[in-house]
């Protein structure tokens, strides 16, 4: 067995292992090559999230045999560049993004015109959806090395061992070769136009989760080098070397987690043409042993049915030791301190979002949300608390006994569904799309109740595309979406406030006015009737609560003043609601404090 010393160390500190014959953990069986998926990519082509998929895909499809790397790059990179990614695309001949090598391989292909004529085309760069058949041709390639990685990470140094391995079942084709080991990480949450192509990577908040993203090249620019004084590197030869890396806080302006750290390791026969690769997740050792939890943002979740309901989301962030319990405080304006228990467990460097119980705002104006860590594992801690402000909508107002549905989809109308549902979730009318072309569709839905209903469009997809209006009896649009995105779905309250369409309810009630409007403790009714009846009045809030029954009120032929004490009601949106035996209308006020 030769053994082959490398002669570059490329400042960092590695040490050949002399004595070492026999491999520790690299194969010595002869494999095909595995594949190196370099994926040039950036932040601001919204084509790229499609093409992250298509290599994420191929990876789970072919576990241990494909890798990819994504180099951000270029104009459209903007962040998370790094000093390499330029001259790895320079060399690929890319004529846009993304673009992907296989293996680095240089592809020829040729063709017959029909005169007869051979064309060829030459390329490295191709596109992520063209590069499966590359893959499948290189993957079925016999490969005479096999190279494989173990590595360590100290947690409180932040000090990355490296130990590799290079076996050479048969001969290699030259005398020299390179050792590149890749340091990549996963989950940074960030930045991303298109994301929607590629819903498996977009959090709650519509952020997108970078993974296989290149942090650094370890071994430099091409590698370090394995070589032989004369002739080619023989079948039999074994190369180790270990390598110390000290792990940056930060690359690009990006903090560096060690736990989301994972090492691609390849060789190459120079520049370009990477022979087979393999994947190396870190081993991380000494996690501290102190609680260091935060509490890094609060968001909210709108519960849906005409309430005045939201559930508040906590980040929770931790760089200590693992933990499986808190007690989290949190309030809003309108709801005392409430204390929630969280049990689970939230590991060394993650970041996990915990819903917390359903709380109340007030509904149409802005309400301050606020969440704090009042104790760890038992032990109390002092946390800085978060706020949010939320402003939670109205219920769209309706009137009359049907709602109208007017659907115009994308070219991916099968991607596209509705439905119409009642405040406890049962449906009262919904459809979808079969079709891979443009839909135009209108749909009429009874309604006989006095109630709150929620409209639903979803995507299957997850990138929108459907323009969608929903009008109510009296021919009022109350929804309009422009086609935008809404992932999963965009869910809607409407309150319907009375069943008779505007132009009916005008038949038997002339005229309704309110003033002052907005008013504070005292609000002027003033209802013209067409002839003498009886009605019941009340005053109702944005979800259909009563908050003031005048009960029935003999109403007189002509013009009717009744003065209603509205000193009891916060300021906000309500509706004055009349009900007769010729309908029911409603009348729309503000109370201004």
């Amino acid at each position: 067995m030769k053994k082959i010393l490398s002669l570059s160390i490329l400042g960092l500190f590695a040490c050949f292992c002399a004595n070492a014959q026999t491999p520790e953990f690299v194969s010595t069986e002869p494999a095909n090559k595995n594949v190196i998926i370099e994926e040039i990519t950036g932040i601001n082509c919204s084509a790229c999230p499609n093409g992250h998929r298509i290599v994420r895909e191929l990876e789970e499809a072919n576990p241990g045999r494909i890798f990819g790397i994504n180099i951000h790059q270029g104009s459209y990179a903007a962040a998370y560049t790094t000093q390499w990614g330029n001259a790895i695309a320079n060399q690929t001949g890319l004529t846009g993004y993304p673009a992907v090598t296989v293996n680095r391989h240089v592809f020829i292909e040729s063709d017959t015109a029909d005169n007869g004529q051979v064309t060829s085309d030459t390329f490295m760069a191709i596109h992520p959806a063209n590069c499966a058949k590359y893959v499948d041709t290189i993957k079925e390639q016999s490969s005479f090395v096999n190279v494989a990685a173990q590595a360590t990470i100290d947690a409180e140094t932040r000090t990355m061992t490296i130990d590799v391995e290079a076996y050479y079942t048969a001969d290699a084709e030259t005398g020299m070769n390179l050792l590149n080991v890749a340091l990549l990480q996963d989950s940074i949450i960030g930045p991303q136009l298109g994301s929607a192509s590629n819903p498996e990577q977009v959090t709650s908040d519509g952020q997108y989760i970078h993974m296989n993203m290149l942090r650094d090249l370890i071994t430099g620019q091409w590698g370090d080098t394995i070589q032989v004084e004369e002739g080619v590197i023989p079948a039999g030869t074994l190369f180790q070397k270990t390598y110390t890396y000290q792990i940056p806080a930060a690359i690009s302006n990006e903090p560096v987690k060690v736990t989301h750290l994972h090492l691609v390791v390849f060789v190459t026969k120079d520049k370009q043409e990477i022979y087979t690769g393999s994947n190396c997740i870190p081993t991380v050792e000494n996690i501290p042993t102190e609680i260091n939890v935060a509490a890094e943002g609060l968001t909210v979740e709108n519960i849906l049915g005409c309430n005045d309901l939201i559930k508040p989301v906590l980040s929770v962030s931790n760089i200590g030791r693992d933990i499986t319990s808190m007690q989290i405080e949190y309030s809003s304006d309108v709801t005392p301190a409430q204390v929630f228990d969280w049990t689970g467990n939230l590991p060394f460097e993650q970041i996990m979002n915990i819903e917390l119980p359903e709380i109340s705002t007030t509904v149409g104006s802005a309400t301050n949300f606020s969440a704090k860590i009042l104790t760890v594992d038992g032990e109390a801690v002092e946390s800085t608390p978060v706020t949010i402000s939320v402003n939670k909508d109205a219920p769209k107002e309706a009137k009359g006994d049907k709602l109208k549905v007017i659907i115009k989809t994308d070219q991916y109308a099968y991607e596209t569904s509705w439905a119409i549902k009642d405040a406890n979730g049962n449906v009262i009318a919904e459809k979808s799309y079969n079709a891979q072309v443009v839909t135009r569709d209108t749909v009429e839905v009874p309604i006989s109740e006095l109630a709150c209903y929620v409209f639903e469009i979803m995507d299957e997809y997850g990138d929108g595309g459907a323009t969608y209006s929903v009008f109510d009896g009296s021919n009022n649009r109350i929804i309009y979406g422009s086609g935008g995105t809404y992932k999963d779905y965009k869910g809607i309250d409407i309150q319907v406030t009375t069943l008779v369409a505007l132009q009916e309810a005008e038949g038997a009630i002339i005229q309704t006015l309110a003033y002052p409007n907005p008013a504070n403790d005292k609000l002027n009714l003033e209802i013209s009737m067409a002839q003498s009846s009886t009605a019941n009045i009340s005053v109702v809030d944005m979800l259909g609560r009563e908050v003031i029954r005048l009960g029935d009120v003999n109403l007189s032929t002509g013009n009717n003043l009744i003065e209603i004490n509205t000193s009891s009601l916060n300021s906000g949106a309500y509706f004055v609601k009349i009900m007769s035996n010729e309908g029911i209308t409603s009348k729309k006020i503000a109370i201004n404090r």
